[in-house]
């Protein structure tokens, strides 16, 4: 994994659930609390698939920002879905490790550590995931963080304008840029007002992939 000299990446472990349950508050403040991941449910997420769950820690030790994965089968052609169905309820019951897609179901950087190349890492160790594993690639729900602010627009039109960068989404945009492609939008993906309850599905390939 890649790491820088201030941080580290190591797989998540129980004893951290309380530190990162505290990361995920400070990350979605406006997300229905029966979304918010838990610390009971990041115990349960890293008994379930422990190689999917990852986090970035300090010097200290301490965790700043963590990501939840499981494996899925996707069907491209009836994506929509709702978030909290598509992670059992954040339990990850959903999990298939006869799967051949990683599902990213959460990525949160503290917002104190923003800014210094975190989600960038995390991205990269879901990369190397994936091709150590051999699926196919990365799906996620992009949140349309900046949506709720440009309500004004039709939800394609807005996702458009993010793609082609004349608006910058403080979410889908950092995606965009980590080599997502956008292949739909979710309607109701999440209860979250500050993105008027919308998604994009992204996309990574991994060109890697041996069927």
């Amino acid at each position: 994994m890649n790491n820088k000299p201030e941080f580290r990446i190591v797989l998540s472990a129980p004893d951290m659930a309380d530190d990162l349950a505290a990361i995920q508050r400070a990350c979605f403040p406006k997300l229905a609390e029966a979304e918010r991941i838990t610390a009971a449910h990041y115990r349960a997420q890293i008994a379930r698939f422990p190689e999917g769950q990852m986090s970035i820690i300090d010097k200290s030790g301490r965790p700043v920002a963590s990501s939840t994965d499981l494996i899925c089968k996707m069907d491209f052609e009836h994506f929509e879905h709702r978030y909290i169905e598509a992670v059992g309820n954040n339990w990850l019951t959903t999990h298939d490790p006869t799967g051949d897609w990683l599902y990213g179901a959460d990525i949160g950087v503290h917002p104190d550590y923003r800014g210094q190349g975190l989600s960038r890492m995390l991205y990269e160790a879901r990369q190397n995931l994936i091709r150590r594993l051999n699926l196919k690639g990365h799906v996620a729900g992009g949140l349309l963080s900046g949506y709720g602010q440009h309500s004004s627009l039709p939800v394609k039109e807005y996702v458009d304008q993010v793609v082609a960068e004349k608006i910058f989404d403080p979410t889908l945009s950092i995606q965009l840029r980590r080599g997502f492609k956008v292949r739909g939008i979710f309607n109701n993906y999440v209860d979250d007002p500050g993105c008027q309850n919308k998604a994009a599905l992204i996309v990574w390939d991994n060109p890697d992939y041996r069927a």
